[in-house]
């Protein structure tokens, strides 16, 4: 799957629709296999990151000065990649269907060249207007921290530039049925990272990890560039901001990239709360995240990487009800697996940050700051799972106006959420905001989900929700009895003796809830099961559809 798999008139240039790759069915069920293995292995390097990050500056003011500056890429880079790849994937994916391989590719080199040079005249912005951004997201922080972040902010500004042409060829990829590569290089960035903190970090200081952001997005590049590379004889790099894929995707994204301006505000106002707390706040809440999103996005991001490209194609072939099939039942398996995932992190949340950070610098205060944060992000795990499966039937169906209408309610109700809850639980308050406000989101997008995907299909659906619950709380309370009865090894000061403790008590609980299954909600075990050994493709098979 290193490469592309088209019919030989693609390649030739063939008629219209002759661009569709080979074995589309056999490649969801491949490609499933695929980006949840390499998910696994960059989300294990990324954990592995954040664990010599951790040790080697801990919850200390530099960690907030480069976790502040941070924000300022990483919300471009957000802010762009989601409402082009909303815009670009059904519009290349049409043109490819309808009109043929080298159109399609025509069309996409044309696009990538604009886009790129748009791209680096936002980075170019964005450095000249870093001291006025940090002073925005940070106005709790001294002039001597807020000139360290602001040279941060302008080191990592350059990653901006690969990731955007890296993001460019991960879609063209992935349209073309080839998530083997885009998911190979996924753990490229966090293993930068790591070596940069090994290497650099020592003589620059906080700087080094700067750098090792920049040269981990300039790898994951360099391994995209070459494949897209040998479709030269279609692909032409151009420049023309008038070409109808261009304006197509723009007109399409626009709406998403003012709602993702939104999203990631979410990050800004956490920034601006938490500059104000005590010394370490801002870290406390990024560790924390950071393990939240773990399990979220290795079981239900990866999917939605292949889930994406076939909602837009049953969209585009007007198959209304199969579309609404799968997201029912994508969502039905996503609160199977990702419930119990959330309550369990819950109940493990201390054991399991001092095993994964306590080290080094990340002392008792890091860890208590972390802890509380953790225990109170849990619920995002199954709410902002189902909201992106939501969200991909929405852009599905070329309606992005409702996703980012959502999204600035939920923001606004967070905002309220936070100024009532920050003074009594100060950090530990924005993770209580953040994760009702998006179970309050969840709620709204189950209110406005267009009536063609959600017709006579919630029945299903809030009776799943019932039996996983069941089978949920049952697994809480083995596990509750399991820790009471092993509360002192779980918080000993060996490794080897959290690692066994904890592992085995987690053991316990999937046991137990794989039981409970049984009895409260076996049709979502069997799905879940035959949706691991055969992909996603085969999410929903084996039930009798809605009518």
């Amino acid at each position: 799957m290193t490469g592309f798999t088209r019919h030989d008139s693609a390649t030739k240039g063939g008629a219209p629709g002759s661009g569709t790759p080979r074995n589309r069915t056999v490649g969801v069920v491949a490609s499933a296999v695929w980006v949840v293995g390499f998910a696994v292995i960059a989300k294990a390097l990324g954990l592995g990151k954040d664990v010599v990050v951790a040790s080697r500056f801990g919850t200390t003011a530099v960690m907030d000065a480069f976790l502040v500056a941070f924000t300022i890429p990483t919300i471009i880079q957000h802010w762009l990649r989601s409402p082009i790849r909303a815009g670009f994937v059904p519009l290349f994916t049409e043109v490819l269907e309808k009109r043929g391989e080298d159109e399609a590719w025509r069309a996409a080199g044309t696009f990538l060249g604009n886009f790129m040079i748009v791209v680096a005249l936002i980075a170019v912005v964005a450095a000249v207007a870093a001291p006025w951004l940090v002073s925005v997201i940070a106005p709790g922080f001294g002039a001597e921290h807020q000139t360290l972040t602001v040279g941060l902010v302008r080191i990592m500004l350059l990653s901006i530039v690969f990731a955007g042409g890296s993001g460019i060829c991960a879609h063209l990829l992935h349209v073309h049925g080839n998530f083997a590569l885009p998911s190979a290089a996924m753990p490229l960035n966090n293993l930068v990272l790591i070596a940069a903190v090994v290497f650099l970090t020592a003589t620059h200081g906080i700087k080094g990890l700067a750098y090792g952001v920049v040269l981990g997005s300039a790898a994951n590049a360099a391994v995209l560039w070459p494949a897209i590379w040998r479709l030269r004889r279609s692909l032409r790099i151009r420049i023309d901001f008038t070409h109808p894929m261009f304006r197509g995707v723009m007109r399409l994204a626009l709406p998403l990239l003012i709602g993702m301006a939104g999203a990631k505000l979410d990050d800004v106002i956490d920034r601006i709360f938490a500059s104000r707390l005590a010394e370490g706040s801002i870290s406390g809440l990024a560790y924390a995240i950071r393990l939240i999103e773990l399990p979220k996005e290795i079981l239900v991001g990866a999917f939605s990487v292949v889930l994406f490209p076939l909602f837009s194609r049953l969209a585009a072939r007007g198959q209304h009800d199969e579309l609404g099939d799968k997201l029912i039942d994508s969502m039905r398996l996503a609160f199977f697996v990702l419930l119990p995932v959330s309550i369990g992190m819950a109940m493990l949340g201390e054991p399991f940050v001092r095993l994964v950070f306590q080290r080094g610098a990340f002392g008792e205060q890091s860890v208590q700051s972390t802890v509380s944060a953790l225990l109170l992000y849990t619920p995002t795990i199954w709410a902002l799972g189902l909201t992106s499966i939501m969200t991909a039937g929405f852009i599905a169906m070329k309606n992005t106006k409702t996703p980012v209408i959502v999204g600035f309610v939920r923001l606004a109700f967070k905002i309220g959420l936070v100024f009532a809850l920050v003074g009594a639980y100060q950090h530990s308050g924005i993770a209580l905001a953040t994760s009702v406000s998006h179970v309050f989101k969840l709620g709204l997008f189950l209110i406005v989900l267009p009536p063609i995907l959600k017709r006579g299909r919630y029945a299903r659906l809030f009776r799943a929700f019932g039996g996983t619950v069941l089978a949920t709380g049952v697994m809480a309370g083995a596990l509750y009895l399991t820790i009471r009865g092993f509360a002192g090894a779980i918080v000993s000061e060996s490794t080897g003796v959290r690692v066994i403790v904890l592992g085995g008590t987690a053991l316990v609980g999937a046991a137990v809830y794989a039981a409970a299954a049984r009895l409260f909600a076996r049709a979502e075990l069997t799905e879940t099961l035959r949706a691991i050994r055969g992909g996603v493709g085969e999410i929903g098979r084996g039930r009798r559809s809605s009518p």
